[in-house]
C-alpha cells in the first residue's frame, strides 16, 4: 500500500510539475504577445497633433490694433490643417463693427482662416456697439474669402426692422444684405428704421 501512495504522489508532483510550466508558458506567451495597441495608426491618424485647453488668443494688425480674439475651453490641432474648438467665442473688430461668434463647438480651417461653429451656433455684428444682426442657426459658416455669414438648419435672422427664420439664411458682411432660402417666415415691425 505505501509503494502505491508513493506511485501517486510522484505521479501527482509530475503532473503538478507539468501543470505548473504548462501555467507559466501560457503566461509568457500571451503576456508577449501585443494584444492592446496604445497608439493603432487609425487612432493616430484621428488624433490631435497638439491640444490646448483654457484657450486665449489675440490678433493684431500690422498697426498694432486687435483685430480678433478666440476663447475656448479646449483646442484640438489636426494635421489636416483644422482646429477643433470646444465653447468658443471668437470677436472681430475692424474699425467701428465688431462681430461675435459663439457656439458649443467650432471648427476653425487653418489654410482659409473660415470657421464653422455648431450646436446652438450665433454670429452678432455690432456697429459702434450697437446690435445691428443677428444670425442663429444649428450650424453657421463664416467664409473670410466671401466675407460671408451661412447659418443652415434652423436659421433665425434678427435685425432691428424684425426677425426672419429660414432652412438657411446667407448674410454678406461686404454690403449688409441677406438671402433666405427654404420656408421663410418673418414678422417686422415697419416703424423702426
Amino acid at each position: 500500500m505505501l509503494d502505491s501512495i508513493k506511485k501517486i504522489a510522484q505521479h501527482k508532483g509530475l503532473a503538478g510539475g507539468v501543470a505548473v510550466a504548462l501555467v507559466a508558458a501560457v503566461v509568457f506567451l500571451l503576456g508577449s504577445r501585443p494584444t492592446l495597441y496604445i497608439l493603432e495608426e487609425q487612432k493616430l491618424s484621428e488624433a490631435p497633433d497638439f491640444f490646448l485647453e483654457g484657450v486665449q488668443l489675440k490678433s493684431f494688425n500690422e498697426a498694432g490694433q486687435l483685430q480678433e480674439t478666440i476663447h475656448a475651453d479646449a483646442a484640438n490641432h489636426y494635421n489636416a490643417q483644422h482646429t477643433r474648438l470646444t465653447n468658443p467665442v471668437i470677436t472681430r473688430s475692424a474699425g467701428n463693427i465688431s462681430s461675435i461668434a459663439s457656439a458649443k463647438n467650432g471648427l476653425i480651417d487653418d489654410v482659409s482662416d473660415s470657421f464653422t461653429l455648431s450646436e446652438e451656433a450665433r454670429v452678432i455684428r455690432y456697429l459702434d456697439q450697437q446690435e445691428t444682426a443677428r444670425v442663429e442657426a444649428s450650424t453657421i459658416t463664416y467664409s473670410d474669402e466671401d466675407q460671408t455669414i451661412r447659418g443652415q438648419q434652423q436659421s433665425k435672422l434678427t435685425t432691428q426692422q424684425g426677425i426672419t427664420e429660414s432652412d438657411s439664411i446667407q448674410f454678406n458682411l461686404v454690403d449688409n444684405t441677406a438671402t433666405l432660402d427654404g420656408g421663410v417666415t418673418g414678422h417686422y415691425d415697419v416703424s423702426k428704421p
